[in-house]
């Protein structure tokens, strides 16, 4: 799936079905991969900037019983060439005055990077063999040093998710101009948190950016 297809996918999935329940669309951008929670990659290996948008729906009646939370459905599209993703989940709001509210939302996100970085398998079996290059031809001994570089570099520059489907929570501050518009401010991280898989990397990315809603 392409990076759009996987933004319009996430950000358009049923909402012709539950347009009437409609509360919120936000569209706004982030810069992607800053590491604020000190749980990210730590390395900022996808600096770069994103755009991204979501639609927010009205209390469902059988979600009472969790504190009243708000569905939602959106996406991010990475305008660097690195990781676009989008999904669903939870949306909690608690207001704080008369202008200010906060949310917290919590979901499952799909995206599109790298799940792990690994290895040719030249690069592989000296790693297993615990030598170097010993009884490689200079064919060899020239293609381990490109494949390990390549390596390298990837693993510089790529995130290694672990999982293709991911945790991911936001906390946005909101402010809210008139009865149909808002500004908010928001920071997210993303994921698998050792839960959905195992044993496989999770350096996880974080986002802060800036939107602007309007309510229905």
């Amino acid at each position: 799936m392409t990076k759009q297809l996987l933004f319009v996918a996430a950000f358009l999935c049923t909402s012709g079905s539950a347009s009437a329940q409609v509360a919120e669309v936000r569209v706004g951008a982030n810069v992607h991969d800053i590491n604020w929670t000190g749980a990210g990659n730590g390395e900022a290996k996808e600096r770069s900037l994103a755009v991204n948008g979501e639609i927010v729906f009205e209390e469902p009646e059988f979600l009472k019983w969790a504190l009243s939370p708000q569905p939602y459905i959106g996406g991010t599209l990475n305008l660097g060439g690195e990781t676009s993703y989008g999904g669903a989940g939870l949306m909690w709001r608690q207001t704080l005055s008369e202008k200010f509210y906060f949310d917290f939302s919590f979901g499952l996100k799909v995206h599109d990077g790298t799940i792990e970085v690994l290895p040719s398998p030249l690069v592989q079996s000296v790693i297993d063999d615990g030598s170097v290059t010993e009884g490689f031809t200079s064919e060899q001994v020239a293609q381990f040093a490109l494949d390990l570089s390549e390596f390298r570099n990837r693993q510089q520059s790529e995130i290694d998710y672990g999982s293709r489907v991911l945790f991911r929570q936001q906390l946005a501050l909101g402010y809210r101009w008139n009865d149909t518009w808002s500004t908010q401010v928001f920071v997210e991280h993303l994921s698998h948190g050792k839960i959905l898989v195992r044993g496989r990397p999770n350096e996880g990315l974080d986002n802060v950016g800036l939107r602007a809603a309007y309510h229905f």
